[in-house]
Formats: structure tokens, C-alpha cells, sequence
């Protein structure tokens, strides 16, 4: 806690290099984020000297820090990686969410860079319903039950958060540290009242995975409006540079739901 108590009055940044199985991951990751820095996983197949020189490039080139996404012309909640506040080059930055209503909405990603305001915007269109990607569910849930596991990890656990991650798991099928999978023949589900939601989501998973790949456009197809189409960065009034739109590349993944369908996702 002294180190938290040191971020209060300082601006201090930690880099971690992991090294060896023995190693604290889950503070020394923990501790980097908070401060804003960023760690790095080395292990014995790795590149030594390639990693030093990723390292190295994160260090010698100014971070996007600050950063904010907003979303306007949708209702969205549920937002995770809502702890990422610094990019440095070469990291991405995803973020899951649930989001209510169609059509075109504004996405906005504010940050410094140095002493200089940077934004980056797009128009989405945010369907009513999309069934092409049903995983995305199970990517937010995982992606919420990894940033839960990560405050235990750091801060100790609590009944609370343990609970959201049953709740979590339990729904969406996944497993934690508090959730297991159960092996069963297929006549004691009925015998036991068990429903096969699991199964159910998974087989609308493969026939999405499938529709994709019949779906799939021809190398010559123009590419849709997307997440990657974000506008040049537009600079404060200082003025300068801009970070090149490839070092910040930005997955904005949202999940769509209506308020009729809507199920309660913590207890």
C-alpha cells in the first residue's frame, strides 16, 4: 500500500520485466498498470535482444496518456479496460461493452501526448441486433471477470467481488477460480434439470463462425466502415505532431442488447 500511497503524491511509473516462473505476475502486472507504466513477460523462448528493443521503443517514444472514450448518439454501460489511461507504442486498446438503440453514433478517443490535446473520432453504425459475432459476449464477461480477478489479486479478496465473479462465469459459461465445469452423460441433465445453455451458446457460436466464413468478402471487396476508421488526430491549441493512427490501433467492441431482452448480469 505504500506504493499507492507514493502514486498519490508523485508521478511515478513502474516497468516490470517478469522474468521466471517464481515471479509475483499478477502484482507486478497489477502495479504497472496503476502507475501507468507497463510490464513485459520474458521467458527462455523468447527473443532476449528483440524484447530490449520493444522495450526500448515503448520507452523512447511519448505515450498517449489521459485517455478517455466517449460514445455519444448510443446508450452504453458496462464499459471495461475503463483502468487504461496510457498507451505506449505498439499496445492496442480494446474495449467491450453493452450498448442500447441503433444507428450512427460518434466515438471519441481524447488523450496527451506530451503537452499536446490529441483526438482521434468516427461514425459507427451501431446495429439493432447483430448475430454474426454471438463470442463478443463471452469476450466482455471474460475481459470483466479478468479485470475483477486483478482488484483480488492486488487489493485481497472481498466477498463482493467474488460473488460478481460467480455471477459472471455462471451465466456466460466460463471458468474461474471459483467456477467449474461438470462432466455429465447426456441422461442426467434431464434427470437433474440441468439446462444445456452452455451447449446452446456454443452451437450458435460455430454457426456464426460458419456464416462468417460463407459471408466472407473476396480480396478484392472494399473494406466497410469500421473501429479502425478513426480520423486523423486533431490537436489542441498548441498545435504539432501526431501520432501515426497505426501505433494506436483501437478495437471499440460493443455488445447490443435491448432493454426487453436485457438480463440481470450481476446478483
Amino acid at each position: 500500500m505504500k506504493f499507492l500511497d507514493l502514486l498519490k503524491t508523485k508521478d511515478v511509473r513502474l516497468f516490470s520485466f517478469i522474468m521466471g516462473n517464481s515471479a509475483n505476475r499478477p502484482l507486478l502486472q497489477g502495479m504497472s498498470r496503476v502507475s501507468n507504466g507497463f510490464s513485459m513477460s520474458v521467458s527462455n523462448g523468447d527473443d532476449i535482444v528483440g524484447r530490449i528493443i520493444q522495450a526500448a521503443s515503448k520507452l523512447t517514444h511519448m505515450a498517449y496518456r489521459d485517455l478517455s472514450v466517449n460514445v455519444s448518439g448510443v446508450k452504453v454501460a458496462d464499459i471495461t479496460s475503463s483502468h487504461l489511461s496510457t498507451l505506449y507504442r505498439g499496445q492496442q486498446m480494446v474495449v467491450l461493452g453493452y450498448y442500447w438503440g441503433e444507428g450512427e453514433a460518434k466515438v471519441e478517443i481524447n488523450g496527451r501526448v506530451g503537452s499536446e490535446l490529441k483526438r482521434y473520432e468516427a461514425e459507427l453504425s451501431f446495429p439493432e441486433k447483430d448475430l454474426m459475432h454471438p463470442e463478443l459476449e463471452r469476450l466482455w464477461a471474460f475481459a470483466s471477470i479478468d479485470a475483477l480477478q486483478e482488484r483480488i489479486d492486488y487489493l485481497g479478496e472481498d466477498t463482493d467481488t467474488r460473488q460478481a465473479i460467480v455471477d459472471i462465469a455462471v451465466e456466460y459459461g466460463l471458468v474461474t477460480d471459483y467456477t467449474s465445469m461438470i462432466v455429465m452423460a447426456e441422461e442426467q441433465f434431464a434427470k437433474y434439470g440441468i439446462e444445456r445453455n452452455n451447449a446452446k451458446r456454443v452451437e450458435i457460436e460455430q454457426s456464426a463462425r460458419a456464416a462468417r466464413a460463407q459471408a466472407a468478402p473476396s480480396a478484392g471487396a472494399s473494406p466497410q466502415r469500421g473501429a479502425n476508421n478513426f480520423s486523423q488526430p486533431r490537436a489542441g491549441a498548441s498545435g504539432g505532431g501526431a501520432i501515426h493512427p497505426m501505433l494506436l490501433l483501437v478495437g471499440l467492441i460493443l455488445l447490443g442488447l435491448h432493454k426487453k431482452a436485457q438480463r440481470s448480469r450481476r446478483r
